[in-house]
């Protein structure tokens, strides 16, 4: 790969970095990317990350500004019912709210304001088209994903014009880089904004290499949108909800990148919920089946999709703190050696549907035929806790639960089915908790410590989730953090000349 030698503010290291080979994804969130000054900083981690000796040359993958694609899909929706003053409204204040970050970002003014009005101006023609589409009651899910898709195509624009005022040169991808599938609508989602639009891998990586890689010869920083995508035939479209985060690792994927970086507002993953656990500790390394099963069970950095596209490539995936970019934040990626606990995270609101046969001597319980039916009321079990032949026990989600024991009673002849509701699961996920047999016994009388009954329980090879009523998850994850991650060393008071003072207990908590 050839790369063309210019000095940009002063850096005479410039033709260093821009002969790397190698890149990296950069996929900044809606917070990162929540204002103009959040933008500058942005901007700045961009220009660290291109002048570093130690990184990858960067491309750049960013979110609309937090809050734009709600505004976007109220807009869809005034306009799809007729409310023109409210449209108008919603869409001037859109308007205004770029503007403002425009106002910090102040290299290539005129260019770029007048980017975001030509821009703006082919949303409004987007919306008047939504319109006609909604009169004519035909569906509106395409044209709606065409609408949402706008954040993100003005957020490119300030981004790379942050990216330039400070002396690195840096151009927005307009194009839709992921070319997807067309799209099925789902009338569940706000005013039919498609879901399912998945990437095609092989036209997704040729379109992404055109539009890319002769940015990157240049010695240019591309920043192309998440979440927005292209069919197949040809029309915008979306990535649906927490597909921006997944957007940036196809695209990384797609450049053959070396790490990808997502960039939000917390340091990385952390042992249990802050919110919840005061001594949580940032955890530097997580295997990619730890990553998805702590997400499945609730913990919201990564979105489990998010590793699809690079998990079998051995791509790493890097969570960091747009806030705080000096701490390296948590590394998502192959993992040789295998811990006991590594966190503790909950699911709330779920229900246990027991299934069992009247009939110990007839035939053995289909599994499969059970999690069909629960297929077709759309629950997923959350977790399967045992099964014995004439016996299967799994989690769902409280809200599915009826639906699904409506569909089993229906079809499940003399099979018994019991429902109990009001639970949750407390999951400690660690790639070497089941092997160290240790670890399940102190699970279980961390637990019994705090009077903690567990209903049922379900393993894997990442870890064990406890299933207890939903009221004591709270205590169960502290308990469960106290006792296999972080114990809490309680402060002790000592006399000195009458006044009492505090220190750290000296010996070293039980493990």
């Amino acid at each position: 790969m050839r790369h063309t030698s210019r000095n940009y503010a002063g850096n005479t290291s410039w033709v260093k970095i821009i002969m790397k080979h190698a890149v990296c994804v950069l996929k900044f969130g809606g917070t990162s990317v929540g204002s103009g000054e959040r933008i500058r900083q942005v901007a700045t981690i961009i220009a660290n990350t291109l002048q570093s000796s130690e990184e990858a040359f960067p491309v750049v993958v960013v979110s609309a500004m937090s809050g734009v694609t709600d505004q976007l899909l109220r807009i869809a929706r005034h306009a799809c019912s007729g409310e023109q003053k409210a449209c108008d409204q919603e869409l001037l204040a859109l308007r205004q709210k770029h503007l403002d970050a425009a106002e910090h970002v102040k290299g290539a003014q005129p260019g770029l304001l007048a980017d975001l009005e030509q821009t703006l101006a082919e949303l409004y023609k987007t919306v008047l088209a939504l319109k006609r589409v909604a009169k004519s009651s035909q569906d509106v899910s395409l044209p709606t994903a065409a609408v949402a898709s706008y954040g993100e195509r003005l957020s490119i624009l300030l981004v790379s014009a942050a990216v330039n005022d400070i002396g690195v040169p840096s151009e927005p991808v307009r194009q839709e880089v992921i070319i997807t599938c067309h799209p099925q609508s789902d009338p569940t989602q706000p005013f039919g904004v498609v879901v399912g639009a998945e990437p095609l891998t092989e036209e997704t990586r040729a379109n992404a290499r055109t539009l890319i890689y002769p940015l990157i010869e240049r010695g240019v920083v591309p920043v192309a949108g998440g979440f927005i995508g292209r069919t197949i035939t040809g029309h915008a479209t979306t990535l649906g909800r927490n597909g921006s985060d997944y957007s940036a690792t196809v695209i990384g994927a797609a450049l053959d990148c070396v790490e990808t970086s997502i960039y939000t507002d917390v340091d990385g993953v952390l042992s249990a919920d802050p919110r919840l656990v005061a001594n949580a500790r940032l955890l530097p390394h997580l295997s990619y089946a730890e990553a998805a099963r702590l997400s499945w069970f609730g913990a919201k950095v990564l979105h489990p999709r998010t590793l699809i596209p690079i998990a079998h490539r051995n791509i790493p995936v890097r969570v960091r703190n747009t806030f705080r970019p000096h701490i390296r934040g948590t590394v998502v990626g192959p993992v040789d050696e295998q811990s006991g606990a590594t966190a503790i995270t909950i699911r709330r609101k779920l229900a246990l549907i027991t299934v069992e046969s009247t009939d110990l001597f007839g035939a053995p319980e289909n599994a499969g035929q059970v999690f069909a039916l629960a297929d077709r009321a759309g629950a997923a079990p959350v977790v399967i806790c045992s099964s014995s032949g004439h016996h299967l026990s799994f989690a769902v989600e409280e809200q599915a639960a009826d639906s699904i024991v409506a569909l089993l009673q229906q079809d499940m002849g003399n099979w018994v089915v019991r429902c109990r509701r009001g639970l949750g699961a407390c999951a400690c996920i660690g790639s070497g908790f089941t092997i160290d047999p240790m670890s399940p016994a102190r699970a279980i009388t961390a637990l019994a410590s705090e009077r903690i009954p567990v209903i049922t329980q379900g393993t894997s090879e990442q870890g064990i989730a406890f299933i207890v009523k939903d009221k004591d998850c709270e205590r169960a994850l502290r308990a469960l953090h106290r006792d296999l991650i972080a114990p809490v060393i309680p402060l002790v008071r000592h006399h000195t000349n009458g006044a009492p003072s505090y220190k750290r207990e000296e010996r070293q908590a039980a493990r």
